[in-house]
């Protein structure tokens, strides 16, 4: 038993440095704070030859659209999902071909990814898609000018996304 005292010791101590807190490596407990919390995604723009909302090869999980306007050649959208453990991607989907009229019009929808995220929160992110490769499919058909383009948001409030360009 004489013998156990300065084990014991020794036991504690290390105990104790072991449960100090170490300023160099602080963790972070804040549950809004994540690795992606850096301001919008970007998202990719691609071409469908059917459907738009025909979107099995992006993702066809389900999200919410909360909001959606043109900024100069980007469109960006607010969405909500469930989710939160893994990194989601979101797809813009646009036909091949516009719809004539006055201006033109063009089907898009916007395909969800959830890469098999299993949890269930539910957050709001921004995400932004630069909409060069839709003017430059304008430009081949309509010429080099300038362009108006109405966008048909697939999920969208009646708010019409009107892109202009030069």
């Amino acid at each position: 038993m004489k013998d156990l005292g300065p084990l014991l010791l020794v036991m504690l101590f290390a105990c104790a440095v072991a449960c100090g807190n170490d300023e160099d490596s602080p963790v972070s407990t804040t549950p809004d704070q994540g690795p992606f919390d850096s301001g919008p995604r970007t998202g990719n723009v691609v071409f469908s030859p059917g459907d738009v909302r025909s979107t099995t090869q992006w993702g066809t999980d389900d999200y919410e659209l909360n909001a959606a306007a043109i900024r100069g050649d980007t469109l960006a959208v607010s969405v909500s999902y469930s989710g939160g453990c893994r990194a989601h991607r979101f797809t813009l989907v646009a036909a091949e071909v516009f719809k004539e009229s006055d201006p033109v019009q063009l089907d898009v929808a916007i395909a969800h990814d959830a890469d098999g995220d299993p949890c269930e929160a539910y957050p709001t992110e921004d995400y932004q898609f630069i909409l060069d490769p839709i003017k430059a499919r304008y430009k081949a058909s309509y010429g080099s000018g300038a362009g108006t383009i109405v966008l048909g948001l697939d999920r969208a409030p009646d708010v019409p996304l009107v892109y202009e360009f030069d």
